[in-house]
């Protein structure tokens, strides 16, 4: 039997709001995950070629979701009053869940993520409403 590989239909990301899964924001169109290394490049005297080492930088990526309703506006204003101090211990976690098709299902698991800025586009006529989020995070965990 040959691989098959995993696709997007085999993939669910879920988010979570201070511990509580976030039931409504199920319409995921894609999403992406970037681990974050820097090549260090110097040149000392006397050396031939350049020295190199790697340092990690943490996470970051973004997702693309669609509306079904208006929860989506909760999830918003608790990241706004989080990033304004009022609520400044909430956590949000972001997680992918890859269902492959011989039976492994590893999760991408980023905890504590901060957001950057968040399009909202409205497009034409035949276009859905389209949420756009891009975050970053420090570190990340695979768990088999």
């Amino acid at each position: 039997m040959a691989d098959q590989r995993v696709k997007g239909q085999e993939v669910n990301v879920l988010f979570v709001r201070a511990s509580v899964l976030e039931q409504s924001l199920t319409n995921v169109q894609d999403a992406s995950f970037e681990v974050e290394f820097e090549v260090i490049t110097k040149k000392y005297l006397g050396n031939k070629s350049d020295t190199k080492d790697d340092i990690y930088n943490g996470i970051k990526g973004d997702y693309t979701l669609h509306l079904h309703n208006q929860e989506w506006f909760d999830y918003l204003a608790a990241i706004k009053d989080r990033a304004q101090r009022r609520t400044p211990d909430v956590v949000f976690n972001i997680t992918a869940v890859l269902a492959f098709p011989n039976g492994q299902t590893p999760s991408i698991l980023v905890p504590d993520i901060k957001f950057s800025g968040v399009p909202i586009k409205m497009g034409s006529r035949n276009e859905y409403v389209e949420i756009k989020h891009a975050w970053e995070a420090e570190d990340f965990d695979v768990q088999k």
